[in-house]
């Protein structure tokens, strides 16, 4: 561990930091105004000037100055901070970590918890907080501060014993202990774990999850391993996968914590009078084929999933035995391709039929996004765990699959017309559950299954430019009038401007070789053209015998006609025989449409995406020669990055008397 000499601005690496006293810093990264590691060690590497000054100093008897003039402000300022009040050391992460090093990145990730830990004191330094703010005032600047909205300041606020806010005039204005009440209110952390008269292990999973449910990360990566001291695991860190780090933080709290909370996160129902819970008993609805919600799975995509689950806390093993009435071995999973394999109690969810332990169909009426509709049958269970809510009721989790499927694969969750559900109150159920309008509001008879689920998406989704701001997922409606974000299946190009349209090498040797002189408007033999979204006109000249014959014109533009405010405007392509093409749409007119008006005769004829197979043929009156004008979508303008189709053009002739 590196740390700061308070006196001169020095690093020292200290091989067992358990053995010093030092301050530790928690803080906001302010972008462009951090020092990195290497930024404080070429602070001493003295200039000539410096290195004279100096001796001057020591040759008069005085103390020659530090290098903290050199340093941030922050640094500065908080070396002089923790010097006053008796502090050698202090560690501040933006210059205490060799982050060139990916091994001391990963040592220090990875025992930072423990670091803040062992600590004198930790300064949280709130750079957004004045003096003279009330931080128990409603709305007050404490209250708002951007400490409280980043994911590693959670372990930071924990993990110490001793910590004291700062202003931004380097002020104190308080600590943890005695602002206990506002922070538990602010961050959702009881007052007895900031204070350390509880142990973070009595807190169940999905509670510890809630608290960075609301905060944010620079790297994404970072959602989990900001939370490895709060769990009190570890795992590596790398760097560039992205959500898999989530997911192996998961993995790593199964294997090490007993708490089935970790499955209750997502839309869950506890309350029976805030949801129609009779619903339950009726089909559920699949989503669109063409949807992967991460609801299916059995862990989380990232913290914020847990939003909701701050009230599921645990059971003793041996009292949810007594809850459901039988005997539950102690659970084990294992991490397999199909899933995580595991027995869970399984009730049905429908009232079975007389004399039998099966579940009756479930008609699952899967809509499709082009309005066709099939029925798929399924089978649904709740999964009794061995957590509760805040009315002590016992949690269960949705399960289904296939009616016909016999080796125990699941999904979690189903579709309900009041929403998507993973997870439900026992309460919620007791009026489906009930076997007979007569009998008592009784738990059927749960029975012990096996069960593989899948824990997580077999392929990460990663976003393009494209995905990101929103070109792609158009709304569109399904038969029942509701709407849809989910992606439309593979359609028809648009073919839109603007765009780059590449001539067809192929097409350009055989012209020249049937004797065509080809003339591109861009110089010399570059077949790439930019037909912009507004005038002018791309134009292609195609002649036999040299330009003064009479040439074949090809002109490709925008639509003179705006169709729609939402919709860029369609390419359009003519061929002219003697003269270049003098067939318009008209004089130049914008429609402030939020859905295109049917098109005319003259715009199907021009816009290449009316075309059937995006090809036309075009026929010189008088001689029969014939001018086929074929296109291809490389890329779409909705899938562009830079908000530009790119479309590639054949073009062949062929003569009256024979193919060309």
């Amino acid at each position: 561990m590196w740390l700061l000499d308070t006196s001169n601005g020095k690093l020292c690496y200290i091989a067992d930091p358990s053995q010093e006293n030092y301050a530790i810093l928690s803080h906001v990264w302010i972008t462009g105004k951090e020092q990195s590691f290497q930024d404080l060690q070429r602070l001493h590497e003295l200039s000539t000037t410096e290195a004279l000054h100096d001796r001057a100093s020591r040759l008069a008897g005085r103390t020659p100055r530090s290098v903290l003039y050199k340093a941030s402000e922050k640094i500065r300022e908080c070396c002089a901070f923790a010097r006053v009040r008796g502090y050698r050391w202090l560690w501040v992460d933006t210059c205490c970590i060799d982050k060139t090093s990916s091994a001391e990145l990963s040592e220090a990730i990875n025992s930072m918890y423990q670091w803040y830990q062992q600590s004198g004191v930790c300064y949280a330094f709130l750079h957004d907080v004045d003096d003279e703010d009330d931080p128990r005032a409603p709305g007050s600047q404490f209250r708002q501060s951007r400490w409280f909205r980043r994911g590693w300041t959670l372990q930071e606020l924990i993990a110490p014993q001793e910590l004291v806010f700062i202003g931004r005039q380097w002020r104190p204005f308080g600590t943890k202990a005695s602002l206990a009440d506002v922070v538990e209110e602010i961050t959702g952390v009881e007052r007895a774990i900031l204070e350390h008269r509880r142990p973070l292990s009595s807190v169940s999973v999905a509670r510890r999850m809630s608290w960075a449910a609301k905060r944010k990360t620079t790297r994404v990566e970072d959602e989990a391993y900001s939370l490895m001291g709060i769990f009190g695991v570890n795992i590596p860190t790398i760097y560039g996968e992205g959500r898999g780090a989530f997911y192996r933080l998961q993995e790593e709290i199964l294997r090490h914590i007993p708490d089935q909370s970790i499955f209750v996160w997502g839309p869950l129902v506890y309350d029976r009078y805030k949801w129609p819970c009779l619903s339950f008993g009726q089909s559920p609805i699949a989503d669109s084929e063409f949807e992967d919600p991460p609801y299916r799975y059995l862990f989380a995509p990232s913290p914020t999933a847990f939003d909701h689950s701050a009230g599921i806390s645990p059971v003793p093993l041996d009292d949810f035995q007594r809850e459901i009435g039988m005997e539950v071995p102690v659970p084990e999973y294992t991490i397999t391709s199909y899933g995580i394999h595991a027995s869970f109690p399984l009730v049905p969810l429908w009232k079975p039929d007389a004399g039998t332990d099966q579940a009756p169909d479930v008609q699952l009426d899967v809509q499709q996004a082009r309005g066709t509709a099939k029925q798929q049958q399924v089978k649904v269970h709740i999964a009794l765990l061995a957590c509760k809510d805040t009315e002590d009721g016992l949690m269960a989790l949705i399960l289904r699959a296939p009616l016909d499927q016999g080796h125990g694969q699941y999904t979690t969750g189903c579709r309900y017309d009041a929403g998507f559900v993973r997870g439900v109150s026992l309460r919620c159920l007791q009026d489906v559950l009930k076997r007979s309008p007569e009998e008592s509001t009784g738990l059927p008879t749960p029975k012990l299954s096996s069960v593989y689920v899948p824990y997580r998406p077999f392929e990460l989704p990663v976003e393009s430019y494209a995905d990101r701001h929103g070109r792609r997922g158009w709304r569109f409606k399904l038969e029942d009038g509701a709407e849809s974000d989910v992606d439309l299946p593979p359609r028809s190009p648009m073919f839109e401007c603007p765009c780059e349209i590449v001539i067809e090498r192929w097409s350009i040797a055989r012209l020249r070789k049937a004797g065509y002189a080809v003339r591109l408007p861009s110089n010399g033999d570059n077949t790439a053209l930019q037909v912009s979204d507004e005038d002018p006109i791309v134009q292609i000249a195609l002649a036999r015998g040299g330009m003064n014959s009479a040439p074949v014109h090809i002109a490709l533009k925008p639509c003179d006609i705006t169709h729609s405010s939402f919709i860029p405007q369609p390419l359009t392509a003519l061929v002219g025989f003697g003269a270049p093409p003098v067939e318009t749409t008209g004089r130049k007119v914008v429609r402030i449409l939020y859905f295109p008006e049917p098109l005319s005769e003259t715009c199907k004829k021009m816009h290449v995406r009316e075309w059937t197979d995006a090809a036309q043929e075009f026929v010189e009156p008088g001689t029969g020669r014939t001018v086929r004008l074929s296109f291809t979508s490389w890329t779409d303008y909705l899938d562009s990055g830079n908000c530009s189709g790119m479309y590639s053009l054949a073009i062949e002739i062929r003569e009256a008397s024979a193919s060309g």
